[in-house]
């Protein structure tokens, strides 16, 4: 008889890195939604960078999320961004104080792309919104990303509300 091969210890068993739990569907922490903001921001990102067609990059989406209700929440978010983008990066510009949206990094960039879409154009909770781009944001930048994206899309959120109010 071989070693190691008899019954084993009940309770809980330790998993390796990068092991899926039994159930688990995705490696994201946050969630089918946070999943697929992450999904967003990279592809925003490859985008920007690389110069990828909406076409494209809905492809990507497409290919990446399996899941009906996490790819179409994707495509739906990835459509509220680029379709406002001109004015999400006009409110960029506007609530950035001394920085230049050129200069940002740019994944920082597209992680308030996002926030700013969902704030300013989406139903998401704005407290929602932003821990969101925060937590994507400090998942593929730097730990100092969460605080400045949450500063701005803070700033957002405020000329937001302050627009409301005077309507």
């Amino acid at each position: 008889m071989q070693q190691g091969t008899g019954p084993q210890p009940e309770g809980p068993r330790r998993q390796g890195p990068g092991k899926r739990k039994s159930g688990q569907r995705h490696a994201s922490a946050g969630g089918p939604r946070r999943h697929a903001r992450e999904i967003v921001v990279k592809i925003l990102y490859e985008a920007e960078l690389g110069g990828l067609t909406r076409g494209e990059a809905e492809e990507r989406i497409v290919r990446k999320l399996r899941r009906p209700e996490e790819r179409d929440f994707a495509l739906g978010l990835l459509a509220l961004t680029l379709e406002n983008i001109e004015q999400i990066d006009r409110m960029i510009a506007r609530v950035a104080e001394n920085w230049d949206p050129a200069r940002m990094a740019a994944m920082d960039r597209n992680a308030i792309r996002l926030g700013a879409a969902e704030i300013l154009f989406g139903d998401a909770p704005v407290k929602v919104a932003i821990n969101e781009a925060i937590e994507v944001a400090k998942k593929f930048s730097t730990e100092n990303s969460g605080s400045f994206v949450n500063g701005i899309l803070d700033r957002v959120a405020r000329i937001k509300n302050e627009i409301r109010g005077n309507i």
